[in-house]
């Protein structure tokens, strides 16, 4: 079986580390819900924090709504089904005056790491009334009250480049199955849900930046929710 174990990072705040038995590890920080950390089984890290405290892979898109600060330890499993190691976080927020709650899972393989995002708003029409601010709450098409807007949710993150190109072979498998590769970074992006992709090197080459957004705004009413993942896979 795998193994997560938490610990408390360089920050303060807890730090989970993922262990797959067949390779692989993975870290990710309470604060913020960010992996800092991803190397597979070959044991190269993959993932670059240029700024500190920024970089790895995150949500994105929640400022505002949900702070950093809030997120809480849901679910630590060794062994799952699919034979992943996984670890999930939740928080609980408000958002003029109505509730949000958001979740992300992580997913460890030893050739690849899935991280998933949902963003729910709850309640129902006695839950609407007592939503304080009214600047929160736009018609949408047909009259309904929407009453949280996420125009740029999604993930983002940062991997290393420096790496040998994919063989012809690797690259035509990764984007016969939807994946995007990241120049140079020896490991290809597949997202669901967050399908809006971009990418770019840095200025100095050191990395490659890229966001999955949703391919529209979203706007949520009462009882809706929004979710969408992306998974990093190493090329073979």
């Amino acid at each position: 079986a795998g193994n997560v174990a938490v610990s408390l990072g360089p920050d303060g705040s807890p730090l989970a580390t993922l262990t797959h038995p067949a390779g692989g590890s993975c870290q990710v920080s309470l604060l913020g819900a960010r992996v800092t950390s991803w190397c597979p089984k070959d044991g190269i890290e993959r993932l670059a924090t240029p700024f500190g405290h920024a970089g790895g892979l995150s949500p994105c898109g929640l400022e505002g709504v949900v702070e950093p600060e809030v997120w809480t330890i849901e679910t630590l499993v060794s062994c799952a089904g699919d034979d992943s190691v996984a670890f999930s976080v939740f928080a609980e927020a408000k958002s003029g005056g109505a509730p949000v709650a958001a979740r992300v899972l992580v997913a460890l393989w030893p050739d690849r790491l899935t991280f998933t995002l949902e963003v729910a708003l709850e309640g129902g029409d006695d839950e609407t009334a007592e939503v304080e601010d009214a600047t929160m709450q736009v018609e949408a098409a047909g009259g309904a009250a929407v009453l949280l807007a996420l125009p740029g949710v999604g993930l983002l993150g940062a991997c290393r480049c420096g790496q040998a190109a994919a063989s012809p072979e690797a690259a035509a498998l990764a984007t016969a199955n939807g994946g995007i590769l990241l120049d140079t970074t020896g490991v290809a992006l597949r997202p669901e849900g967050f399908v809006a992709v971009t990418s770019s090197l840095s200025g100095d080459g050191s990395h490659a930046q890229f966001q999955a957004l949703a391919p529209t705004a979203i706007s949520l009413q009462a009882g809706e929710a929004v979710s969408g993942s992306i998974t990093l896979a190493l090329l073979q």
